[in-house]
């Protein structure tokens, strides 16, 4: 390597021509060359000093050979490490202003190899151009944003979700029926029979359809524990099996989170919700159940029963449709992982939604006229919200069905989440339970309660 002396010797060698030559080179500054043992050879700047470094000159290096014939020879060591004045690790640097300066003057600074500022326009200290224009693929100030109508969904069979994954490792499809409409359902493409408790009457007829709907694991069957035998889990359970003509159920749940003593409607304050859901966690060790839920739970009593459950629960089915839409409940299911399931999608057939202003209106949408009953049904779908067709005539069914054939317009959407009350307001239920009950606030749990004065009307 090169000593302090081996630069000095150069600094005393170097033609005053030469160090003048370098000066207007306007190669930009490095810290590391301000040393006062480099003045007069391009102190101050990093590109200055390649003009004594030799084996940045190397005839051999492969790089251009009229740099190398212009610069001048000297022996030494190359401390910059750039090669004939241009590192090519750096970004290209602008012309400065003594390399404009040469450029005036007619004269030609060189630039280093990848600075092709001698082919740049002059700056000016105005700007003489046109107007910028902006991006040419936005709507120009002043138009609406949306220059033209946003794309429709198109509907595409191949590409419709049939059904949902749930806690357990089964699928659960998106469009089920009653047990009482068991037979129409499995004749017309429905793979899920929801049916009641044990005092279910339509369980004997709705398990002879399934038998004769062909293999056991091709029907989803789901079947609910009565708030009156939460002191009888395996009794409840072998009772409905044994209507259905079956060994296993697909999905188990509570029926609604409240105990009553057997028989009655009274509350039972001795039992609790912990030690029935523990006794349904036996049932599904026993392979009677796959997969174990819950309906008609809140926000806290679905966080309620996550802190104590074993198996977690897959499934919560609620009263859903536009008048009562549940967005907080939805949304913190899914983040227990639970798959939110709606019944009473058609308000039990009162007018109230199905004669609503917005509801008739999306009926007519001339891009995509459909029934009342194939919109409020594919309003859940499409929400990823399996649904649970509560209608048990085949006409309003076949209804119901034709959810599976069309996607909501931009236009049906808007008026279908239009028809959602304030917050204010809440939700209009339809179906009630044939005992006293208290619904929770909708607002409990969860993340904190917003500030509704903050809500119009």
């Amino acid at each position: 390597g090169a000593s302090l002396d081996d630069f000095r010797r150069i600094s005393r060698s170097t033609p005053r021509a030469t160090t003048r030559a370098m000066a207007s080179d306007g190669c930009q500054p490095m810290e590391r060359f301000m040393k006062k043992e480099f003045a007069g050879h391009g102190a101050g700047s990093a590109q200055k000093s390649w003009a004594f470094c030799p084996s940045s000159r190397n005839a051999n290096s492969g790089h251009d050979a009229n740099a190398n014939a212009r610069a001048p020879a000297y022996g030494g060591y190359s401390v910059s490490g750039y090669v004939n004045g241009y590192n090519p690790t750096l970004p290209a640097y602008p012309p400065t202003r003594a390399q404009m300066e040469a450029m005036g003057r007619g004269g030609g600074a060189s630039a280093p190899p990848g600075q092709n500022w001698g082919a740049q326009r002059r700056p000016t200290a105005v700007w003489d151009g046109p107007a910028p224009r902006g991006d040419p693929n936005k709507p120009a100030p002043g138009t609406p944003y949306y220059v033209k109508e946003p794309e429709e969904d198109v509907f595409d069979a191949a590409k419709e979700a049939k059904d949902v994954p749930v806690v357990g490792g089964g699928r659960l499809p998106t469009v089920g029926c009653d047990s009482s409409a068991a037979k129409f359902g499995l004749e017309n493409g429905v793979k899920h029979v929801r049916c009641g408790s044990s005092n279910d009457a339509a369980l004997t007829e709705a398990g002879k359809a399934i038998a004769a709907h062909g293999a056991r694991e091709s029907v989803f069957v789901s079947a609910k524990l009565h708030p009156d035998e939460h002191a009888n889990v395996e009794g409840a359970l072998a009772t409905i099996l044994a209507a259905l003509g079956t060994d296993y159920l697909d999905l188990f749940s509570i029926e609604w989170p409240v105990q009553h003593k057997a028989g009655t409607t009274e509350v039972d304050s001795e039992g609790s919700l912990e030690a029935t859901w523990t006794a349904m966690e036996n049932c599904v060790a026993a392979g009677k159940v796959k997969a174990l839920g819950v309906a008609n739970f809140s926000v806290p009593a679905v966080e309620r029963l996550m802190k104590h459950c074993t198996v977690k629960p897959a499934v919560n089915e609620v009263e859903l449709h536009p008048l009562l839409a549940q967005r907080k409940l939805v949304g913190v299911c899914r983040r227990y992982g639970l798959t939110v399931v709606a019944h009473t999608s058609l308000a039990n057939g009162d007018e109230q939604l199905t004669k609503h202003a917005k509801l008739v209106e999306a009926c007519a949408d001339a891009k995509n006229p459909q029934s009342a009953e194939a919109l409020l049904t594919r309003w859940s779908i499409q929400r990823g919200v399996p649904c649970i067709i509560n209608a048990t005539s085949p006409v309003a069914l076949a209804e119901c069905l034709k959810a599976r054939t069309f996607r909501l317009t931009n236009k049906q959407k808007v008026l279908l989440d239009d028809i959602e009350p304030s917050p204010k307001l809440g939700g209009v239920r339809f179906h009630h339970p044939a005992f006293d009950f208290t619904f929770d606030d909708p607002f409990l749990g969860g993340c904190a309660r917003p500030g509704l004065d903050l809500v119009p009307n």
